[in-house]
């Protein structure tokens, strides 16, 4: 075998690896992303020729262009138990249960506003709210957990302010706006299969007319906030999930008012000023994060400074207007406007940055597996072979194989910033504009595959006291996330030319 050809193959087998560790071993993140990482070190130093001390720098420096994404992590987990702890997270439950009278109503109110709002600002925390959520309402624990990662799915690109987006942004000097323009209009027939996939897994009858119009209105919510702000307003984009929240929340509680309930059922007043408490540090949050993005952004980006080590290329650090920080502001906001106080906020911070840990430790394996893969060339060797078949193969294969990235890695954004990066390599090859190719890869490797993650099945199973139906709860996802990436397949051989 030429040294090309034995290139090739190692620029592959650390995915061969990621993908038999998870889908065969069901090995936990952590231990699979260390085992990796040592394994491509392993790689770089004897297939190319790299010194030890390089892939330490490499591994180092990689992980400081996606520090964004670290501050995201540790932030959404400080969020997520302050929202907790003040109360803020039952009272928002016990309002939404109220919005419709029927069992689907209640379950799509939940999770819309739910997985929108808190998903704004921490993807992750979502899952520990409306799964149980969803078992409290009276659905089958197996069908709450699998059938909520199939909704949150179309959403998950967009999470915790976008981080996808920005991560890519960083690591290809491309404009986020235009990068989510292209996110959003793949992410439009995303939603209409997630809500279908939703209904059909609860087993709510969609020929039922409240079922089907409360289906229709979810869809038209959540199309509507990512029309607006990624394709007509595509610089407020940040408010994208927030928008749909909104709407949904809205267009609900209308609906609701216009259905007639049972005689039989007595439903409980809403305490207005609690329900407005709980939702106020999500407003106000968001106030802050449209603040710091359009009017006062031209005097925060003064606080940006460079930074560049081993002679690297410099990257810019802004740590006011960052996603990471709007979540910060809006885990102390829980405090300013709390319902009732079962911690302090210094408690509320050691905890959860100590569960993040685990998290924290896995992104960082990740994100220097991926710089090791671009300083010896494999990205750009990838690039190469896969563009040798023209663009429309290429579409295809960047579908898949960003599908199976996002799949095998503990998170997302190692696998985001990868294929990003990746893209200008094979923009230039393919001479075709690359915001279209890392908008695509952006996209896929983060919401399509995210429901068949083997940690993510076994959290959310264990969230919803089920045991041992990780594979039941793959099979019934997989074929809805099959017709997402037939979806994005067909919009590459339409726009990948």
């Amino acid at each position: 075998m030429d040294q090309q050809s034995l290139q090739t193959v190692s620029a592959l087998l650390p995915f061969v690896v990621l993908l038999i560790g998870f889908l065969v071993f069901k090995m936990n993140a952590l231990k699979l992303s260390l085992y990796v990482w040592i394994f491509e070190i392993i790689l770089v130093v004897f297939v190319f020729d790299m010194p030890i001390i390089k892939t330490l720098e490499a591994s180092i420096w990689g992980n400081i262009t996606i520090w964004n994404g670290f501050l995201v992590l540790w932030t959404g987990q400080i969020f997520g138990q302050c929202f907790r702890t003040t109360g803020a997270l039952k009272v928002l439950l016990n309002t939404l249960e109220r919005i419709l009278p029927n069992k689907s109503g209640k379950a799509v109110a939940l999770c819309s506003v739910v997985g929108g709002y808190l998903g704004a600002f921490n993807g992750f925390a979502t899952y520990p709210v409306t799964i149980p959520g969803l078992v409290r309402q009276g659905v089958d624990g197996f069908k709450a957990a699998v059938g909520y990662l199939v909704y949150f799915s179309w959403s998950v690109s967009f999470v915790s302010l976008f981080i996808a987006a920005t991560i890519a942004s960083t690591v290809t000097k491309l404009p986020v706006t235009e990068i989510v323009g292209i996110m959003g209009i793949l992410t439009l027939p995303m939603i209409a299969v997630s809500v279908v996939g939703f209904f059909k897994i609860l087993n709510f009858d969609l020929t039922d007319k409240h079922n089907r119009n409360i289906a229709i209105l979810n869809f038209i919510a959540n199309a509507v906030a990512v029309i607006l702000f990624t394709q007509i307003f595509p610089d407020l984009y940040i408010v994208t999930l927030i928008a749909a929240s909104t709407f949904n929340f809205l267009i609900l509680w209308m609906y609701g008012k216009s259905m007639k309930t049972d005689d039989s059922e007595i439903r409980e007043p809403l305490d207005t000023k609690l329900a407005v408490k709980a939702f106020l540090p999500l407003f106000a949050g968001s106030i802050v994060v449209v603040l710091f993005s359009y009017p006062l952004k031209n005097i925060i980006s003064k606080v940006a400074f460079k930074c560049s080590l081993w002679g690297y290329s410099p990257i810019s650090i802004n740590l006011i207007n960052t996603p990471g920080t709007y979540i910060l502001i809006t885990a102390i906001l829980c405090y300013v406007f709390a319902i009732n106080k079962t911690s302090t906020f210094f408690k509320d911070f050691c905890d959860a940055s100590n569960r993040s840990k685990s998290s924290l430790i896995t992104l960082f394996l990740g994100g220097a597996m991926v710089n090791l893969m671009v300083d010896t060339g494999q990205i750009t060797l990838l690039a190469q072979h896969m563009t040798s078949w023209g663009a429309t193969v290429y579409g295809l294969l960047l579908s898949g194989l960003g599908f199976l990235a996002g799949m095998s890695f503990g998170q997302g954004i190692p696998a985001c910033a990868m294929f990003a990066k990746m893209q200008m390599a094979s923009a230039q090859m393919l001479q075709s504009p690359a915001i279209i190719l890392v908008g695509f890869s952006t996209m896929v490797t983060m919401g399509p595959a995210n429901p068949l993650k083997p940690s993510l099945l076994q959290f959310t199973s264990s969230l919803a006291n089920i045991k041992d139906r990780d594979g039941d709860m793959f099979n019934v996802a997989f074929k809805w996330q099959m017709i997402q990436l037939l979806i994005v397949c067909i919009f590459a051989m339409i726009f990948i030319k």
